[in-house]
């Protein structure tokens, strides 16, 4: 299982883990499809950043990430 963490800028994020845009997409942060704006806002926005930002409540993203394969920290990096 592969572990990430809710901290990690989402670029970061995207750049070592490319399955996690699937996952990303579903839940409505489809910024990520965006190249421009995953490589100016995705270097300092992160996934919790981002749920909170679409009003989806952390335990769903986890959930759903969990669901997908992953592993999630909520530690801070």
């Amino acid at each position: 299982m592969t572990t990430i963490s809710l901290h990690m800028p989402v670029n970061e994020l995207v750049a070592t883990h490319p399955d996690i845009i699937p996952v990303m997409v579903g839940m409505g942060l489809d910024g990520v499809t965006n190249p421009a704006l995953l490589n100016t806002v995705g270097r300092f926005m992160t996934l919790e950043k981002g749920a909170r930002m679409k009003h989806i409540p952390l335990e769903e993203l986890t959930k759903q990430l969990v669901a997908a394969g992953f592993e999630v920290s909520a530690d801070e990096q």
